[in-house]
């Protein structure tokens, strides 16, 4: 059974002006609400016979439970717990993909850009701990987001050798995914500790679209597995 072939990207750009009307003209509780209606709304797809699978259900948990944290965000215990939920998101978009990763070929060119791009994400990711207000470092603060900052390297990492490696619509749909939510949390970063508000709202195209992105690829995920288990079945 299929999806209405131009079903999920017309709720998608649904979504996407429903929650930036509700930037514009809802108070900042309401507007909350409206970003944890919108995963449910996603929930509800992803639990469909379209695009369920077991690996995916473990990574939409979290992505669940992330936008519920946003509404008590200001308390410093959920603060911290967000930065560990958003740690286990992305390593388990990393062992959703893992199987298709080993074994995975790469000359001497492609380690040495490899290397670099690791050493520029360290970088990049120190000077962000530089750029934070002098009363938000504490130890802890700075461990947990050295960690989800390591987690989306190696997440980026994976979507990019993946896409490398195979260069279909499923691997295509993973890098785009991880990137729109890479994309996402840097935006909600720059509008939140940086103060430019206007960046809220491309935070929320990028959320978006990364989800949806991640029911597409779950879709071709999920068409791939059950191709394989009729392939056993008729061995």
């Amino acid at each position: 059974m299929k999806p209405f072939k131009y079903f999920l990207p017309v709720f998608t750009m649904a979504l996407i002006i429903v929650n930036l009307w509700a930037k514009i003209y809802l108070e900042e509780n309401m507007y909350l609400w409206v970003l944890f209606g919108t995963m449910i709304s996603f929930i509800l797809l992803f639990i469909s016979p379209w695009y369920y699978t077991k690996r995916g259900l473990l990574l939409f948990g979290l992505l669940f439970i992330s936008d519920g944290i946003f509404i008590f965000l200001e308390d410093p215990i959920f603060n911290a717990l967000m930065f560990l939920v958003k740690t286990a998101t992305y390593l388990t978009l990393v062992w959703i993909v893992i199987n298709k990763l080993k074994n995975l070929n790469t000359n001497l060119f492609q380690k040495i850009v490899f290397a670099l791009a690791v050493l520029l994400n360290i970088f990049l990711l120190h000077n962000l701990l530089e750029m934070m207000p002098v009363g938000e470092h504490t130890l802890l603060f700075d461990f947990l987001f050295s960690l989800y900052g390591f987690s989306i390297i190696i997440c980026v990492s994976a979507a990019v050798s993946f896409s490398n490696r195979y260069t279909n619509k499923a691997s295509i749909f993973f890098l785009g995914a991880v990137l729109s939510l890479v994309f996402s949390d840097l935006t909600y970063f720059i509008a939140f500790i940086l103060g430019f508000n206007e960046f809220y709202f491309v935070d929320r195209i990028f959320n978006i679209v990364g989800i949806a992105l991640l029911l597409q690829f779950m879709r071709k995920y999920r068409t791939e597995t059950l191709a394989r288990s009729n392939a056993h079945m008729e061995e």
